[in-house]
């Protein structure tokens, strides 16, 4: 099962694009394949881009998340809320008004963060946007990993046993959600 994803932070050495790299490599084993849409080079939203054409790189990304039986949003926290890359990246992803790239999506989120609540007020926010699409969000776990320092190495790669096992439980309980074995 083919399921794109967007990561919202763009920094050199983001624990979210660690985190995303664990996924991509330990969701095969759970039957998904894991395909990262590149935003880094998307203009900011104006709708004044509906009318000279949007870039080909935002017409890639609609076509990545068009094939795919899920968008699952790898997010930080910023000030308590979405990372204004990410939010301007579904905005374009969404226009013009009724392009169907995002209306019924299915949603998965999860994300990594320094602090002790992860990326919990960002992953409700993103609910709370979801919800404008009309698309379920994948409620089967939560991964929000807090702590972020202390669960990957200095190469970028996820060593907590804690964290590993978390992701695991998260791949598993996303690839039967998107099988349509649970809710």
């Amino acid at each position: 099962m083919r399921v794109s994803v967007l990561c919202g932070s763009l920094r050199t050495g983001s624990y979210n694009q660690a985190l995303l790299d664990a996924a991509i490599v330990r969701g095969e084993a759970h039957g998904l394949e894991i395909v990262q849409g590149d935003i880094s080079g998307f203009p900011l939203f104006s709708q004044d881009l509906e009318a000279s054409g949007y870039p080909p790189q935002v017409d890639e990304v609609k076509r990545l998340i068009q094939s795919s039986e899920c968008l699952l949003l790898v997010t930080p926290e910023h000030n308590y809320g979405v990372p204004g890359v990410l939010k301007n990246a579904i905005d374009l992803l969404s226009r013009p008004y009724g392009d169907p790239t995002l209306n019924g999506r299915r949603l998965a989120l999860m994300g990594a963060s320094t602090g002790y609540h992860g990326t919990l007020r960002a992953q409700m926010a993103w609910r709370q946007v979801w919800h404008f699409f009309k698309a379920p969000v994948f409620e089967g776990a939560e991964l929000t990993l807090a702590s972020a320092r202390d669960a990957f190495d200095g190469e970028g790669r996820l060593v907590s046993d804690r964290s590993v096992d978390a992701l695991e439980a998260y791949l598993v309980a996303l690839a039967a959600w998107l099988a349509g074995e649970c809710r």
